[in-house]
């Protein structure tokens, strides 16, 4: 398990600085909580939305997004809208 780990870390860094498409599954406080094409929901790792930086732009449930990958962990991204 913990090689695994470390391939799916090493594999999800390689996204950092990256844009990619993202739907909203969820927000939380602003945040959103969402999926890129390549994961399915309830099996693999989620994406962290920040919301934008524009007060009147709000991260809607069930749209996608391009975002900007700004960190990763073995599971998750985090990236900003």
């Amino acid at each position: 398990m913990a090689l695994q780990e470390e391939i799916s870390k090493q594999r999800l860094q390689t996204k950092v600085g990256k844009t990619i498409r993202v739907l909203i599954d969820e927000v939380k406080r602003g945040e959103g909580i969402g999926r890129s094409a390549a994961d399915a929901p309830e099996i693999d790792g989620v994406v962290y939305v920040k919301p934008p930086f524009e007060p009147h732009k709000k991260l809607q449930v069930g749209e996608f997004y391009d975002v900007e990958v700004t960190a990763a962990d073995a599971h998750d991204l985090w990236a900003k809208a």
